[in-house]
């Protein structure tokens, strides 16, 4: 069905090929990763490992909406993985979602129930 909608529009049908097939190195503009700090290229590291496609369209942006977006996409994305996850019981998934935000600002919490639940499964 999409498809079929991309052939009233053939220029973005031409669009998204040349972009597919190296041009989207034309489009992106280049990231100097030595200029960044440590947790941004973490950030840029797990965007990477996350999602090819986002990464792609994020790394696209320019300058500093760059930064934000890459995080502000790995932030809810953890959210989401936390409230996806069937694995973990309301009684905790229920306080977590809503703390959730508090997290954010401490560099040393961890969350590893995700982890250590499919371990204990295998």
């Amino acid at each position: 069905m999409e498809f079929v909608k991309c052939l009233g529009h053939p220029e973005e049908f031409y669009n998204l090929l040349r972009f597919r097939m190296g041009g989207r190195w034309k489009v992106i503009p280049k990231m100097d990763q030595d200029s960044l700090s440590s947790s941004l290229k973490t950030c840029y590291k797990y965007l990477n490992q996350t999602s090819r496609s986002f990464a792609a369209v994020i790394q696209a942006l320019d300058g500093e909406m760059r930064h934000a977006v890459c995080i502000f996409y790995l932030v809810l994305r953890a959210l989401d993985t936390l409230e996806d996850d069937m694995t973990i019981s309301m009684e905790k998934k229920v306080p977590l979602l809503h703390n959730f935000h508090t997290f954010l600002y401490d560099p040393d919490w961890r969350f590893m129930q995700i982890f250590t639940d499919h371990i204990g499964q295998e």
